[in-house]
């Protein structure tokens, strides 16, 4: 399995405190079957203790340098969540080598916890015709496409990604996040599914458990989730086709079950 989102980089940002705590993730992200982390810190973002660019590439080099030496086995992947601003573009260009998921067209986008941007279809766009394909990472916690996933099936049709975390399918950002990470991939709308861990308590690096509860979904369209789409992001290549985007709403599904658990 590949995770394309994890905080595994230490002390830039809430993610990893320190180098030990970095370390202890991995190792537990192989023992859960992870092969590839995408390491993505928060870029753009109050989040950051780290907040020049410059300095959060320092603190890559040294990072790795020291992950040459480990005994870590998992194949190390750099990226970035990159937070909404108006003056992404620029930066983006200037810093692709450091935002981007593997120096390649592809980067985690992060917009606000309570809304979405009222021009963002215009900006993805703009972003695609820059050369640049934007994955917007935990949708499903967003409370305006809680409320109204239509908003995010606008902007993969204008030609975003969705990446939405695992720990939402058990409801560990509460039901209304699981409800809606359920609802997204029932209408098609969802292309990656990651850890977005954080530590070894709350937000740990895992993904075997999400087969488990998907019990409806074709273990075709899980490897997509989990393995093809990330491969092919990290190569920087077209990703496979996940079906038509669709939004409908069912009086009773498979999902319920598991929307409807705990509330």
């Amino acid at each position: 399995m590949i995770d394309l989102h994890g905080h595994y980089l230490p002390a830039v940002d809430d993610g990893a405190a320190d180098l030990e705590a970095s370390l202890a993730m991995l190792r537990h992200a192989e023992k859960d079957g992870i092969t590839t982390a995408v390491v993505t810190p928060h870029a753009c973002n109050a989040l950051c203790k780290v907040k020049s660019l410059d300095r959060l590439r320092l603190c890559w080099e040294k990072w790795r340098a020291a992950i040459k030496k480990s005994d870590i086995n998992i194949e190390i992947v750099s990226g970035a969540e990159v937070y909404f601003t108006s003056e992404l573009l620029p930066i983006l260009k200037e810093n692709r080598d450091l935002l981007t998921i593997n120096n390649s067209s592809y980067f985690l986008l992060e917009f606000p916890n309570d809304y979405i941007y009222a021009h963002s279809k215009d900006f993805i766009f703009k972003l695609l015709t820059e050369g640049f394909i934007p994955i917007i990472s935990h949708a499903e916690r967003n409370s305006e496409i809680q409320r109204s996933p239509r908003v995010l099936r606008d902007l993969v049709k204008a030609g975003a990604l969705c990446q939405i975390n695992a720990g939402s399918l058990r409801g560990d950002f509460g039901n209304q996040a699981r409800s809606c990470a359920y609802d997204l991939i029932q209408g098609n709308l969802v292309h990656v599914i990651a850890s977005d861990a954080h530590d070894l308590e709350g937000r740990k690096p895992e993904l075997a458990y999400v087969t488990a509860l998907l019990p409806g979904v074709a273990p075709e369209k899980i490897a997509m989730y989990l393995e093809e789409i990330p491969d092919a992001i990290i190569a920087d290549q077209a990703i496979p086709d996940i079906g038509e985007q669709l939004w409908h709403h069912h009086k009773h599904s498979f999902f319920d079950l598991f929307k409807k658990r705990d509330s």
